[in-house]
């Protein structure tokens, strides 16, 4: 499952029961915990991440993204930039963050760990936390949305990536038009700030 050319070949309905099955056990087994997180892996799929403080947006696909904590490190990669051209505010992450999300040592450890350069909210003003998945963006009219906030405090992650033999990509497919930009950021709903963690 942490190949990509197996992934594509098992149908979404038997990932699906794969799934289920592996959340049944997943407190007693640790591998069908891990082989239930393979299963909800997403592959060429459309994501949207919106800066409200800037109200821009920008179009993206991920595959092969274990967590959120390595969506975290990507992102940053991919969008942090200068604000004149267009991307977002920040500081940019090290280049050993992106090696662990990527392809190098994923473990990072307490001594270099990854910090966060924003919080993520979904489209309906969830909190989603770097130790989720992927899959657990709940999409917003069909596609999944990711709005910006600025990171309060230093949050750390010491592991880039969970499954160390997947390839991940996350492409950067394009700004979003003004227009479009406002179509998402009309649809938001208000981020609802009551994890330990979001504020």
């Amino acid at each position: 499952m942490a190949d990509a050319g197996f992934r594509a070949a098992v149908p979404c309905e038997v990932k699906a029961q794969l799934r289920e099955h592996a959340g049944a056990v997943a407190h007693r087994s640790q591998r069908a915990a891990w082989a239930g997180a393979l299963a909800a892996v997403l592959d060429d799929e459309p994501l949207v991440v919106i800066d409200p403080r800037a109200r821009r947006g920008y179009a993206l696909t991920m595959s092969g993204i274990g967590d959120n904590g390595q969506l975290h490190i990507l992102l940053a990669d991919r969008l942090v930039g200068d604000p004149g051209l267009g991307m977002v505010t920040g500081e940019r992450p090290a280049r050993s963050w992106v090696e662990a999300a990527t392809g190098g040592d994923p473990h990072l450890g307490p001594d270099n760990p990854a910090i966060r350069c924003f919080r993520l909210f979904d489209g309906q003003g969830s909190y989603i936390s770097p130790e989720g998945m992927p899959a657990d963006i709940h999409p917003l009219d069909g596609t999944r949305v990711l709005v910006l906030h600025p990171p309060n405090g230093t949050y750390g992650l010491t592991v880039g990536r969970v499954f160390e033999h997947m390839m991940p990509a996350l492409r950067f497919d394009r700004k979003l038009e003004a227009a479009e930009a406002q179509h998402w950021l009309a649809r938001l709903a208000p981020a609802v700030e009551n994890d330990l963690m979001a504020d």
